[in-house]
C-alpha cells in the first residue's frame, strides 16, 4: 500500500466527522432547494396570478406562500458556504494537527510534509468542487422554477442570487480552503486560526465581489430627461447620473424640490441634458461569473503555493 493511500485514509479518519456534517448539510440544502423549486414555486405562481386577478378590487388578500422566504434562506445558505469552509479549514485542517503533534507523527511514518499537505488540500478540494457545484445547479433550478417571472422574485443581478447561481460560489469555497490551510500553517493554533481565517476569507470574497463589475467593460446608455434613467434596476450597476452639454457624466445633484419638474429645471441649470447609466445587462452574466471565478482561482493558486512555501520553511 502506497504512502499516498495511507495518508488519504488517515486524513479521512481524522476528519470523518467533518465529512459527515458536510454531507448532511449538502443533502439538507439540496432537498430544501428541490422543495422550493417544486411545490413552493407552484404555490407562488398560483398566488401571483390570484393577486393580479383581484388587484382591481378594493379589498384583496392573497397568501403568497413560503417560496420567497425559503428561497432567500436557501440562497443565503449557499452563498455563506465558503465562510463555513474557511472556519473548518482554519480550525482543523492544518492548525489542529500541528498543535496536537499529529502531523509530526505522520511525518515520522514515511509521509513527507509535502505529501501530507497535498492530500489535505486535494481531498477536500475534490469534495467541495463536486458538492458546491451540485448545490449551485439546484439553486439555479429553484430560482428559475416560478413560471411567471413578473412576480416579486429575485432578479439575476441581486448579489446573493448572482453568486449562488454560478461558479463563483464553487471557486470561493476553494479560496476559503486554501486560506484556511495557510492560516493554520502560519498560526498553528486552532482557535486563533479559526478567527483569522474567517476574517481573511470574508475580506477576500468581499473584495472579489467589489471587483467583479470592473472586470468587464460595462454598457453605458444615455436618455433625455423625459425618459428617466435608462436601464435602471435591470442589471449590475456601476454609476448613473447626468449628462452635461459637454458630454461629461456627473453625479445627479441633490434636489429637495417637491416636484419632478422643479428638479429637472435644477438639472438643466447645472448644464444637464439627460441621464446616463453604466451597468452590466443580463448578457454579461456569464462573462462576469467566469472572470470573477478566474480571479478567485488565481488567488487560490497563490495561497496554495504560499502553503507549500511556509511548510517547506518550517520543516526544512
Amino acid at each position: 500500500m502506497s504512502t499516498l493511500t495511507v495518508s488519504a485514509r488517515w486524513t479521512f479518519r481524522l476528519h470523518r466527522w467533518a465529512v459527515v456534517v458536510w454531507a448532511v448539510l449538502v443533502v439538507s440544502i439540496g432537498g430544501l432547494l428541490l422543495w422550493t423549486a417544486g411545490p413552493l414555486a407552484d404555490e407562488a405562481d398560483r398566488s401571483w396570478r390570484q393577486a393580479e386577478a383581484c388587484s382591481k378590487l378594493s379589498r384583496c388578500m392573497v397568501d403568497m406562500g413560503m417560496f420567497q422566504a425559503m428561497y432567500g434562506f436557501m440562497t443565503a445558505a449557499v452563498v455563506l458556504l465558503p465562510i463555513l469552509v474557511a472556519a473548518w479549514a482554519g480550525a482543523t485542517l492544518t492548525a489542529r494537527e500541528l498543535e496536537s503533534g499529529t502531523a509530526l507523527i505522520a511525518w515520522t511514518q514515511g509521509v513527507t510534509p509535502v505529501r501530507w499537505l497535498a492530500v489535505r488540500l486535494a481531498l477536500p478540494a475534490g469534495v467541495l468542487t463536486v458538492s458546491a457545484t451540485l448545490l449551485v445547479v439546484l439553486h439555479r433550478y429553484a430560482w428559475a422554477a416560478p413560471e411567471d417571472r413578473t412576480g416579486p422574485y429575485s432578479r439575476w443581478w441581486e448579489p446573493f442570487t448572482f453568486h449562488a447561481n454560478g461558479p463563483t460560489t464553487v471557486t470561493a469555497c476553494l479560496t476559503a480552503l486554501a486560506a484556511g490551510a495557510l492560516t493554520g500553517l502560519l498560526v498553528r493554533r486552532t482557535l486563533p486560526a479559526l478567527g483569522i481565517t474567517v476574517a481573511a476569507s470574508a475580506v477576500l470574497l468581499g473584495g472579489a465581489h467589489w471587483l467583479m463589475p470592473h472586470l468587464q467593460t460595462p454598457v453605458t446608455e444615455v436618455a433625455p430627461f423625459r425618459n428617466g434613467y435608462p436601464g435602471l434596476f435591470t442589471g449590475v450597476e456601476l454609476s448613473y447620473g447626468l449628462v452635461t452639454r459637454t458630454g461629461a457624466h456627473i453625479p445627479t445633484p441633490e434636489c429637495r424640490a417637491t416636484s419632478g419638474d422643479a428638479c429637472l429645471r435644477l438639472y438643466e441649470q447645472r448644464g444637464g441634458t439627460g441621464f446616463y447609466n453604466s451597468y452590466h445587462p443580463e448578457s454579461h452574466y456569464w462573462p462576469l461569473q467566469l472572470t470573477t471565478s478566474a480571479l478567485l482561482l488565481v488567488v487560490t493558486a497563490l495561497l496554495t503555493v504560499a502553503c507549500f512555501a511556509v511548510l517547506r520553511r518550517r520543516t526544512g
